[in-house]
């Protein structure tokens, strides 16, 4: 058995391009080689794919789709820097932001 690397979770807003047309979706993880995506629209195992991201254009191949969700296989591979940008995540935990309340500033 061969286990995939691993991914990392995030919440990216992205529009794929679909052979149907342009879908709104969300990566939910991703990684070099690939990502799960919740999408808002058609797509089946084999379609070919493509999406943009802060002036990237990436090409997929949807690997499996099922129920709103897919995991598509990036086609070449993505860089480092693109999975950072993609590891993004829109909002955060809100109990853990940084506030500056009780502490003294120090001169």
């Amino acid at each position: 058995m061969q286990y995939r690397p691993h991914r990392y979770r995030t919440e990216y807003p992205i529009t794929l391009i679909t052979p149907a047309g342009p879908v709104k979706a969300v990566i939910d993880d991703v990684n070099e080689t690939g990502a799960l995506v919740t999408i808002r629209g058609p797509v089946a195992r084999g379609h070919k794919v493509s999406m943009s991201f802060l002036n990237n254009r990436v090409e997929a191949v949807v690997h499996w789709a099922l129920r709103g969700k897919c995991g598509i296989a990036f086609r070449p591979h993505l860089t480092a820097a693109q999975v950072d940008a993609l590891r993004y995540k829109q909002g955060g935990h809100r109990s853990l932001r940084h506030t500056s309340v009780n502490y003294a500033e120090m001169r």
